[in-house]
């Protein structure tokens, strides 16, 4: 006996679904069961419906509609004119009118919607809508169906994803920025070390000596910087960088870092405290605070080669302080105030430095509530300043 083909098993089983398909429909005969059946869909479908006459007037709307646009009954809904909508405007009205299907993507604004209908949502909603126009058997158009779907939570989602996006090439651009600059700015104060050591160790000299000595001093410490930046960077970008906040003076705040960073200002510079300052507690991270003001002491002192560099500050309000540090150095251009908070932005190549201590003062600040700025003129010098909160 012959066994039955693939084909002939499928045909012979579509067949059997056909038969069954046009049984249940023949269980909805008459005109009250098909309307039954319509009601059913109509009030259990997932997506928002609105029907309208030929005049655009809204007679019927389902539930999931009511709760898109923010109603509870019908009676509240009834009755709109979907040709005079404000949401959809002069030219979706004319495409709606001249064309059997339409479909729009678009914000609706439930403030245009005060008069039209009472609804309690307020905002915007991304709204995908489809409206067709419904004929009699005539060709006589009898009405209006539109499909509405509530698009807001895809949108935000696709919004968060290109954010996603959009961060991680920024982190791949400065993955690379980082390599890049740090294979520079290590290799320059090691060649340096290694170097001029190996010259203090050939030469009986004295003076020789002790130059070299001063030499490789100076790149220990900018190799050391450079290290404590890195460092830093990574526990910002990790999100462990410990933010202890604890009462202080922000007078003696100066004082000390005044007297630590003494060393780093060019001969004949004036390192001072501003006078008079105001008599304060603030409840923050010192060491973090301390480290700013450092930063910004280290970065005026690169760019002051006569004149002063003032550390103070002053009660911007009853809620904040605001703590600056001016010099008399090179100044900045004003299109370049932006981006010296950038990484690896350095405004002259030939001084020493990563590029980094700006950014980091920038993350701490942010860390810290507070916000971060320069005012500055060529050949007039720059005010570096910062504002954070008192509590």
């Amino acid at each position: 006996m012959a066994t039955p083909h693939n084909d002939d098993i499928a045909r012979l089983r579509r067949l059997a679904l056909q038969e069954e398909a046009i049984r249940w429909k023949q269980t909805f005969a008459s005109r009250e069961d098909e309307e039954t059946l319509f009601k059913n869909i109509f009030d259990n479908i997932p997506v928002g419906v609105e029907i309208y006459n030929e005049a655009g007037i809204l007679v019927d709307v389902n539930a999931e509609d009511l709760a898109m646009f923010g109603l509870q009954r019908k009676e509240e809904m009834l009755g709109i004119d979907l040709l005079h909508n404000p949401n959809i405007g002069p030219e979706r009205t004319r495409i709606i009118m001249e064309n059997d299907e339409s479909r729009f993507h678009f914000d609706y604004d439930f403030d245009l919607t005060q008069g039209y209908y009472p609804s309690h949502r307020t905002g915007t909603m991304n709204l995908i809508t489809k409206i067709r126009k419904l004929f009699h058997s005539d060709g006589q158009c009898i009405g209006y169906v539109m499909i509405n779907l509530d698009n807001t939570a895809n949108r935000q989602r696709e919004r968060e994803l290109t954010a996603a996006k959009e961060r991680a090439e920024r982190a791949d651009k400065l993955k690379s920025a980082f390599i890049a600059n740090m294979s520079h700015e290590i290799r320059t104060p090691l060649n340096a070390i290694v170097g001029f050591s190996t010259l203090m160790a050939e030469t009986d000299n004295r003076d020789e000596r002790r130059m070299y000595q001063e030499i490789i001093d100076q790149n220990n410490a900018q190799l050391l910087t450079l290290i404590s930046d890195v460092l830093d960077l990574a526990r910002i970008e990790s999100g462990t960088f410990a933010i202890e906040k604890q009462p202080f003076d922000p007078v003696g705040l100066c004082n000390d870092v005044v007297v630590s960073m003494g060393i780093k200002v060019q001969p004949g510079v004036e390192l001072r405290v501003a006078p008079n300052l105001p008599a304060c507690t603030l409840h923050s991270d010192r060491t973090r605070v301390s480290q700013v003001l450092g930063n910004l002491v280290g970065n005026a002192a690169k760019f002051t080669s006569q004149g002063s560099i003032t550390v103070g500050f002053e009660l911007e309000d009853e809620a904040h302080v605001h703590f600056y540090v001016t010099d008399t150095g090179t100044g900045i251009p004003e299109e370049k105030h932006e981006a010296v908070f950038e990484r690896f932005v350095k405004l002259d190549n030939f001084v020493p430095g990563s590029g980094l201590g700006l950014s980091i003062c920038q993350s701490i600040v942010d860390e810290l509530g507070g916000s971060i700025g320069v005012e500055s003129q060529v050949g007039q010098g720059s005010t570096f300043w910062f504002t954070l909160p008192l509590l």
